[in-house]
């Protein structure tokens, strides 16, 4: 598979697509395992230079490899530039609240926080810094 078929391809679809804002772009798809609650997770944030051209959705693979191995994947969608409220502050407030909705609306998808990582490429992994 090709960088193109990533950016082409329809993802891999996710379980669950849960708001955590009231903007369009605040949500998170949710990949839960077929393992034995409660679930290691894995927060993603997803690159993309920062552009709203750019979505979540070459990250919906990479998601789906980490719930094949066991971890309730957050893929995270968040205000990028070119997004209304996007860029710097609230970019990185987005990436906050999405982090605060895991942690209240843990037992309700039966996560582990003990064993909580949060990872991002290019753009996203300046966020999770």
């Amino acid at each position: 598979m090709s960088t193109e078929d990533i950016l082409s391809r329809p993802q891999p679809p996710p379980d669950e697509r849960v708001a955590y804002g009231v903007d369009a772009n605040q949500f998170l798809e949710v990949r839960l395992p077929n393992t034995k609650a409660p679930h290691p997770v894995l927060l993603n944030i997803h690159g993309g230079y920062w552009r709203a051209e750019y979505s979540l959705t070459h990250a919906g693979y990479l998601c789906e490899a980490f719930r094949a191995a066991g971890l309730a994947t957050f893929n995270t969608e968040y205000r990028r530039i070119g997004n209304p409220g996007g860029g710097w502050p609230g970019s990185f407030e987005d990436i906050r609240s999405a982090y605060r909705f895991l942690q209240q609306e843990h037992a309700r998808f039966q996560l582990d926080l003990e064993k909580l990582v949060v990872m991002g490429h290019s753009a996203g992994g300046q966020l999770a810094l």
